[in-house]
C-alpha cells in the first residue's frame, strides 16, 4: 500500500489530530503547529506536515516518559 500526500481541510486536520479548531489556531499562533497553505481562498494543510507534527508529539511524549529512568537505575539501594 502506497501513501499519497494530500491537502487536508480543517475538518480533516481536527479529525486526524484530535484537537479543536481553536486549539489548532492557537498552536499555529505560538508556532507549535504547521500553518496551512493557501489554495485560492481555502486554507489547506499538506498531510505530510500533519503527520510530522503527530510524530513529534509522540516522540516528545515518549522522551518524557523515559526521563529520569537512567538516573534512577544508577542510584544505589539503601
Amino acid at each position: 500500500m502506497s501513501y499519497e500526500a494530500r491537502l487536508l481541510t480543517l475538518t480533516d486536520v481536527k479529525s486526524r489530530v484530535g484537537i479543536s479548531g481553536a486549539t489548532i489556531y492557537r498552536k499555529m499562533a505560538d508556532g507549535t503547529f504547521p500553518k496551512p497553505a493557501k489554495v485560492g481562498a481555502r486554507s489547506l494543510w499538506p498531510s505530510p506536515k500533519i503527520d510530522e507534527w503527530i510524530a513529534s508529539v509522540l516522540d516528545s511524549q515518549n522522551m518524557g516518559q523515559n526521563m529520569g529512568r537512567d538516573s534512577q537505575a544508577k542510584k544505589k539501594p539503601l
